[in-house]
């Protein structure tokens, strides 16, 4: 996949050097489990241009702090200043740790996908090996079904290394192994490496490894469903329930401390229960149930 213009600018620049960056070795690993086709060292002259703009986007906004907004007669607290002064520092640093975190949060993402898909992959290649065809061919015909989602990528890898680069199938099995994210797909590949080189029943395996995987989701479904139960009960009472209590105690505080200026801390209470502490709130259950939900 070639390089975007900015991704090929920040290469001529700093690519020599990213050569001989010590992430070097984790930056690739990461490339190579979340199926990116990027140099290693031309992610890692990205993530150090995105740092640097961040850094440059952090002094621009001190000098609209400092020069700009007085200038026009906005002047802010001074206690922001805390805020204001490493901004390029922790502008930039968030920038680039960003950026080296996208290739292990999409491996992850990978991880999942190919864990879902997998037993059904599995029974499809047993499919293939009951009617005879050879393992290369029946990876073959798994790169060529879209619906396996990342399984169908990892398989075209594996027929890749055999068909361009004229690597056995054991080989070709074990680099498989070696580069993707998957702990269930590793131990699945080991064991067809161990049953192709000992002359085993590649069908019986397929078949085998397929139930397994098949019984383990229908048990991560019945935790799933338990999980939720839990997580919908304790959605009622922290999202429904205690934001109007509070806003009950608040409003009767509210009126018994009228005229000592209470008031006002009590509406500024209220505002942030109401736009930043729930949403916030509907955000996290959002996140925690959708990072646990398996696909069926």
């Amino acid at each position: 996949m070639p390089l975007s213009k900015y991704q090929g600018i920040c290469y001529r620049i700093f690519g020599k050097r990213a050569a001989k960056s010590s992430q070097i070795e984790y930056i690739k690993r990461a490339i190579e489990r979340a199926y990116m086709e990027v140099r290693p060292e031309a992610y890692i002259s990205y993530a150090w241009m995105n740092g640097i703009i961040g850094g440059v986007a952090g002094i621009a906004f001190i000098f609209i702090y400092l020069f700009l907004l007085p200038g026009m007669g906005i002047v802010l607290p001074t206690k922001l200043l805390i805020i204001v002064i490493p901004s390029p520092i922790l502008i930039g640093a968030i920038a680039y740790l960003v950026t080296m975190m996208i290739p292990e949060s999409k491996a992850n993402s990978r991880k999942k996908d190919i864990d879902n898909k997998l037993p059904y992959a599995l029974n499809f290649l047993a499919a293939m090996a009951s009617a005879g065809v050879t393992p290369a061919l029946a990876f073959k015909s798994l790169a060529e079904q879209p619906i396996y989602g990342e399984v169908q990528k990892e398989a075209a890898w594996i027929y890749r290394d055999m068909s361009i680069f004229n690597i056995d199938i054991v080989t070709a099995l074990r680099n498989a192994a070696n580069r993707t994210p998957s702990i269930k797909f590793q131990e699945f590949i080991q064991g067809a490496i161990t049953t192709v080189t000992s002359g085993g029943d590649l069908k019986k395996y397929f078949f085998a490894k397929s139930e397994e995987y098949m019984r383990e989701n229908r048990r991560n479904q019945k935790e799933f469903l338990e999980t939720l139960g839990v997580l919908a009960e304790s959605y009622v009472t922290v999202v429904v329930a205690a934001p109007l209590f509070l806003i009950v105690m608040v409003s009767v505080m509210s009126m018994v401390s009228s005229g000592g200026g209470g008031g006002s801390s009590s509406l500024l209470i209220m505002y942030m229960l109401t736009f930043i502490m729930l949403p916030l709130a509907h955000l996290g259950f959002a996140v925690v149930i959708s990072s646990m939900s398996p696909e069926v």
